[in-house]
């Protein structure tokens, strides 16, 4: 269901956006929350391929950029972020799927160096939400 490129590329993503909001404070170098699929460990290399995601993250529409904030930077229940989301659970997996598979092209658009899309205008309902879950 879900791609595993993606997964690995969005887990790392994760850790690089948590280091960054938090000013690199409170996360131990060499931790296990900060270690990567395949045994990798955090690396200054690793800010290039993450702000690339994060650009990818930013074009998605609300709604999925929404689910994959939940998804990847959130604790809770999938029942949780679901309802956060303001979706039922399958919708909020179908939401992630889809999601993935766009941040997969917006990945193939920068290595083919086409622009990704303007993020959408953002209704106030989901402006909010993103607001308080960002």
């Amino acid at each position: 269901m879900f791609d595993n490129y993606v997964n690995a590329r969005l887990a790392a993503w994760a850790a690089w956006r948590v280091k960054r909001d938090d000013h690199g404070l409170g996360y131990p170098k060499h931790s296990a929350f900060v270690r990567l699929p395949g045994g990798g460990f955090w690396s200054p290399e690793m800010n290039s391929q993450a702000e690339e995601i994060d650009k990818c993250v930013v074009a998605l529409t609300p709604e999925k950029r929404l689910v994959i904030m939940q998804a990847y930077t959130r604790t809770g229940t999938v029942e949780q972020k679901a309802r956060i989301c303001g979706c039922c659970e399958k919708t909020f997996y179908n939401r992630m799927a889809a999601a993935q598979r766009d941040i997969l092209g917006y990945l193939n658009d920068l290595a083919a160096g086409l622009p990704l899309p303007l993020p959408e205008i953002v209704t106030e309902n989901i402006e909010k939400k993103v607001a308080l879950y960002a």
